[in-house]
């Protein structure tokens, strides 16, 4: 069964899709049950890399702002996306970045009921 904004990537072709309504069924590529991409943050030794890809959410003047800028921004290594959801699913919002763009997005969704994420093109998922 998946539920509403997980992720799955395909471990053969590096397709990466997210569940926009849940479902009974398994999400299937390549001939193969995709994985299940689980958030890094609670790994083993991991506090540095959550501190570097975890994303940060402040607000200033109004505007909510969601940003992972101890990250690098290198070809070989960055952050693809950030993506804020409201605590109720109701709302997402999502910025794809490419190598060299700091990684700064603006969202709508009230700062005191927001789940966000980023995923980097190496070390996978960080959740704030």
């Amino acid at each position: 069964m998946t539920t509403k904004f997980e992720l799955y990537k395909c471990d053969i072709c590096g397709n990466l899709i997210e569940v926009l309504i849940s479902g009974e069924g398994h999400p299937v590529c390549c001939g193969a049950e995709m994985e299940r991409i689980e958030a890094q943050n609670d790994n083993i030794n991991s506090a540095a890399l959550t501190e570097k890809h975890s994303p940060e959410v402040t607000t200033e003047n109004g505007q909510t702002k969601i940003t992972v800028l101890k990250h690098p921004t290198e070809e070989a290594h960055h952050i693809m996306f950030v993506q804020a959801v409201s605590a109720d699913k109701t709302k997402s919002e999502i910025q794809f970045y490419k190598p060299h763009e700091e990684v700064i997005m603006e969202s709508n969704i009230n700062p005191e009921n927001i789940y966000t994420r980023s995923y980097c093109n190496i070390h996978g998922l960080y959740v704030n």
